[in-house]
């Protein structure tokens, strides 16, 4: 998919969070078909036909340009699906990072690869499966607002801002996240039982 986009709209999904990986090709397939081949695929952002305002080829879900109004991704994307929300540590740089996926797998490894914190040693500590998985993550995010730090990572061969770090223990974060999905329903998919090496000052 990455050979089909041009070099502004990657900068501009890297701006987003997103990938080539989360684009579904919807420019030979109806409305009515990529509305819901996109939603079966997983995917984010179609890329379609250019809008009439900026010629822009990256869609919302509900067809929507996302280049023009980025608004729309809050809604077409992390915010709506059923995803993994999860908690991450680095014995390294001594940091959590809250973060939402479709693969845990792949996250961890693209985390490390890109240095998020400076550092490679990124490793899921718990995560559910949880419907509007975006929408919580900010929540808890923003209760632990007071714990964020600068930090900044290459994707895409682009420098990007990360908002998802924070400095603080894991038993703060897990009692953040505890308060946004109680009474919620979700499948737990890795809860590490030792997390004592995570416990930083």
């Amino acid at each position: 998919m990455e050979d089909e986009l041009t070099k502004e709209e990657l900068a501009f999904l890297a701006s987003q969070g997103l990938g080539a990986a989360d684009v579904f090709d919807a420019r030979y397939y109806s409305q009515a078909t990529w509305f819901r081949l996109i939603k079966e695929a997983g995917k984010t952002v179609a890329l379609g036909s250019p809008c009439r305002k900026g010629r822009h080829r990256l869609r919302s879900r509900k067809g929507h340009c996302v280049q023009c109004d980025t608004k729309v991704l809050a809604f077409a994307g992390r915010y709506d699906l059923k995803q993994y929300l999860y908690i991450a540590g680095s014995l390294r740089a001594r940091l959590i990072k809250i973060g939402v996926c479709r693969d845990l797998g792949q996250r961890i490894r693209q985390i490390c690869a890109e240095r998020h914190g400076d550092a490679r040693d990124w490793e899921v500590i718990y995560a559910v499966k949880i419907e509007r998985a975006g929408e919580i993550e900010e929540r808890v995010l923003a209760r632990l607002g007071r714990y964020a730090i600068d930090s900044q990572y290459w994707k895409n061969g682009f420098l990007q801002q990360s908002t998802e770090l924070r400095r603080c223990s894991i038993s703060l974060a897990l009692k953040a996240m505890s308060a946004e999905i109680e009474g919620k329903d979700y499948d737990t998919a890795t809860d590490w039982r030792d997390k004592s090496a995570y416990e930083f000052d």
